[in-house]
C-alpha cells in the first residue's frame, strides 16, 4: 500500500510539472477542488408568481399506508420517502409543504401542456357540462373533429387515427398491425426495455418487474 501511495504521488507531481511547463497554471489539486466546488453548486429555481394554499390533506405516511392496504403491489415507487405531490401549476409541481419542483417528468410524458393550463381546463369543463362519456357506437362530432385536427399535423400518408387509452394498448395495436401487415410474428425488443403490461407487450418487455409466468388463454368450444 505504501508503494502504491508513493507511485500515485509521483504521477501527480509529474503531471503538475508537465502542466506548469506547458503554461497551464492550475495544478491537479486545484482543478480537482474546482470540480468539487462546481458539483456542490445547486442551481436555483427561477421565481414564480404562484404559491399554493396550505395543504390540509393526509400525510405522506398515511398515503403510503393506504397504498399498501388498498392498491396492488404492482404500483410501486422508487424512493424510500416519495414526494407527496399535491398541486401542479404550469411547469412546476408542489409538495405538501408548498415546496416547488420543476416537473421534468410530465406524468410519464403525458402532461405535455403543463399543469392546469387554462385552455385545457376550460375545454375539459366545457365538454363535461355537455356529456362526459358515450361510445363510438353512436355519433358525436368531437372525436372526428379531434382526429381531423390531429392528422393535419402528421406527414405523408398518415391520415387515419386509432385512439387508445394507454401506451400498453398502443404498443399492442402496433404489434398486431405489424404482424397482420407483414405476416411475420417475430418482434425484436431491446434489452432492459419496457413496452406494456398486457400479453404481447409483456412478452416484449425485458424487465422482470413487469413479466409474469402466466399461461395464455385457452379457447373452448361450447
Amino acid at each position: 500500500m505504501r508503494m502504491l501511495t508513493t507511485a500515485v504521488n509521483t504521477l501527480l507531481k509529474r503531471e503538475n510539472y508537465l502542466l506548469q511547463r506547458h503554461g497551464f497554471a492550475q495544478t491537479v489539486a486545484q482543478r480537482t477542488n474546482s470540480v468539487h466546488q462546481t458539483e456542490t453548486k445547486v442551481p436555483k429555481i427561477p421565481p414564480f408568481s404562484y404559491s399554493p394554499p396550505p395543504y390540509d390533506g393526509p400525510s405522506t405516511a398515511e398515503i403510503i399506508a393506504k397504498r399498501r392496504e388498498f392498491l396492488s403491489p404492482a404500483l410501486f415507487h422508487f424512493y424510500n420517502t416519495p414526494l407527496n405531490i399535491v398541486e401542479g401549476k404550469k411547469q412546476y409541481v408542489f409538495d405538501e409543504t408548498g415546496r416547488r419542483y420543476l416537473d421534468a417528468f410530465g406524468g410519464i410524458a403525458t402532461v405535455s401542456c403543463g399543469h392546469s393550463h387554462p385552455e385545457v381546463v376550460e375545454s375539459v369543463i366545457k365538454q363535461l357540462k355537455l356529456i362526459q362519456h358515450s361510445t363510438t357506437l353512436y355519433l358525436n362530432h368531437t372525436i372526428s373533429d379531434f382526429a381531423e385536427a390531429l392528422v393535419s399535423t402528421l406527414p405523408g400518408d398518415l391520415k387515419v387515427v386509432f385512439f387508445t387509452n394507454s401506451g400498453t394498448e398502443a404498443n399492442e395495436l402496433a404489434m398486431m398491425m405489424a404482424r397482420l401487415y407483414t405476416g411475420c410474428n417475430d418482434v425484436v425488443s431491446l434489452r432492459n426495455s419496457y413496452h406494456g403490461n398486457a400479453a404481447a407487450t409483456m412478452g416484449a418487455t425485458a424487465q422482470s418487474n413487469w413479466k409474469f409466468n402466466v399461461v395464455q388463454v385457452l379457447f373452448l368450444s361450447f
